[in-house]
């Protein structure tokens, strides 16, 4: 799961665009960041892109062109790029040295790191741990991608996988299929305005997948209407890396509540007045069917 910083690329034998000098790390990464700078040489003739991680995805055929910037954020930037006619979403992580990993302990909560020197590295909080924990970070996010697919849910389907070689490959990248028309993303839930039965739908709709992620043992850690999709009358669910298992995690039961909670809130803004307390209640029931 390495993140290739300019350092260990150079390493790897991967030339990389040089930083000016005292240019610090990236909150949000931008097109400048990921494309190879118009005018300088190019170390292959195959060169497209300083970013290592998403020219190791193109070498590797995973797409042919870049398109352009879709959505900024803290911790990610989210591409669309293509491969023939299929458009792709490319989720770049910010870099390492720019994310906190201060608010993410309860998403860690009964996950095991079975190496004890990247254990040893994370607990420190070292350079090295960081880039251990977003390798891991990445990883999840493509795992429950994968789950969640095969299980019917409507989420992105992932491009890259699901063997771990080829995830591990990805580096800081989360390589997806694109929800959209055209080089249009879909909206969030929390961006658009909806006619009543549309709102109430998508609010059923949101209902139902909290239901179906407890009656998979799973809770998504951060559920509301900011990280759902709203595409031609349907609910998309994304953004899931911090997702956890009930039985193993602890505080998985408190993170219920508290998506249930952020549900209801974000929904009063669509109009739509529901009953936290009967989410909770609906996922308890379906998991004691389990």
């Amino acid at each position: 799961m390495p993140y290739l910083d300019e350092e260990d690329a150079l390493d790897e034998g991967v030339e990389t665009r040089r930083k000016h000098k005292g240019a610090g790390p990236k909150v949000k990464r931008t097109r400048r960041d990921l494309l190879w700078a118009a005018g300088q040489p190019r170390p292959t003739s195959t060169t497209e892109f300083a970013d290592a991680d998403m020219q190791m995805l193109y070498d590797r055929g995973y797409f042919d062109r870049f398109v352009g910037e879709l959505k900024g954020g803290k911790e990610a930037t989210v591409f669309l790029v293509a491969k023939g006619e299929e458009r792709l979403a490319a989720k770049v992580y910010a870099d390492i040295d720019v994310r906190t990993f201060r608010n993410d302990a309860v998403y860690w909560s009964g996950f095991y790191v079975s190496d004890a020197r990247a254990r040893k590295a994370m607990q420190s909080r070292s350079r090295t741990g960081k880039r251990v924990q977003q390798g891991i970070w990445v990883t999840r996010e493509y795992h429950y991608l994968w789950r969640l697919h095969r299980e019917g849910l409507p989420v992105p389907r992932p491009a890259v996988g699901p063997e771990p070689s080829a995830i591990d490959e990805a580096g800081s990248v989360v390589l997806m299929e694109f929800v959209g028309d055209g080089d249009v993303p879909a909206p969030r839930l929390s961006d658009v305005r909806l006619a009543k039965p549309e709102a109430e739908s998508a609010f059923a709709q949101t209902e139902a997948l909290f239901t179906r992620l407890a009656q998979l043992g799973l809770v998504h850690g951060d559920l509301s209407t900011y990280n759902l999709l709203w595409h031609h009358g349907k609910v998309w669910l994304i953004d899931v890396p911090q997702m956890v298992e009930i039985e193993a995690s602890r505080p998985a039961l408190e993170l219920l509540a508290r998506d249930a909670r952020s549900i209801v809130t974000s929904f009063r803004r669509l109009g739509v007045h529901g009953d936290g307390d009967g989410l909770v209640r609906a996922a308890h029931a379906v998991m004691r069917e389990r």
